[in-house]
């Protein structure tokens, strides 16, 4: 029996579209559950290299905020993003920066889940990646990015549902879309979805970032992110 659950785990996970109550086919190799080092995992590690590349999946979402309002130009706030990585793809927009340090000139020193030196309705375009994982109090993020969001603008943030623990300095959240719909529930919603294109990648982490070892199967591999996107409503005439 136990030798069953674990062919029926086995196929599940290679799978996921397969019940693991059901039972396995007996082409699976008995030798494969002897040792899960010995598992042939490598379909895996290079599956998630023939979707969309990353930064392409977050364009789409990007291009899809600037389709739905309109915006050709105008004053954009990328949230972290202590190198600027997005500043060169969008040159349509006068370029800034929040974070706790200042780096250059185009960054405002303050925390996102409080910053009054910000004055309400200021950016026409705010964009996170991969922060509010790492932020303690993300509703307060949420109203802060809201209230300087102007009306006609949009939010795009792409963070984690499910991913290994990475403190950097420290992580603090997971999230579905229904939850980043919760706290940005005073906008209005344009896209809010899953993205598994990496959801079997062997991610073990960088930097030194990894506090939960590897093992036969790697370092984690059930990897989720989110997006949403959502528009301030213009203000009535």
């Amino acid at each position: 029996m136990l030798r069953k659950r674990l062919i029926a785990a086995y196929n599940g996970f290679r799978n996921p579209g397969t019940s693991a109550t059901e039972t396995a086919p007996k082409s699976v190799p008995h030798q494969h559950l002897q040792n899960s080092s010995a598992l042939d995992l490598s379909e895996f590690d290079e599956a998630f290299r023939k979707r969309p590349k990353r930064s392409d999946r977050y364009f789409h979402y990007t291009n899809l905020g600037l389709q739905r309002t309109g915006l050709t130009t105008g004053k954009m706030l990328e949230i972290g993003g202590r190198r600027h990585p997005l500043k060169s793809h969008f040159p349509q927009f006068e370029y800034t920066s929040v974070d706790l340090e200042k780096y250059d000139e185009s960054v405002i020193v303050a925390d996102v889940t409080s910053c009054p030196q910000i004055p309400d309705n200021s950016f026409d375009f705010i964009v996170s990646i991969d922060v509010f994982e790492h932020i303690n109090a993300p509703w307060l993020a949420a109203s802060e990015i809201t209230r300087i969001l102007k009306p006609g603008g949009f939010t795009y943030h792409t963070t984690l549902f499910s991913w290994r623990y990475h403190p950097c300095p420290i992580d603090y959240w997971r999230y579905s879309p229904e939850a980043l719909k919760f706290i940005f529930s005073d906008l209005k919603c344009i896209a809010a979805s899953f993205d598994d294109a990496e959801r079997r990648r062997n991610l073990t982490g960088e930097g030194g970032a990894h506090p939960i070892p590897p093992d036969g199967m790697g370092g984690w591999r059930e990897n989720w992110r989110v997006h949403y996107v959502g528009m301030k409503p213009r203000k009535e005439p």
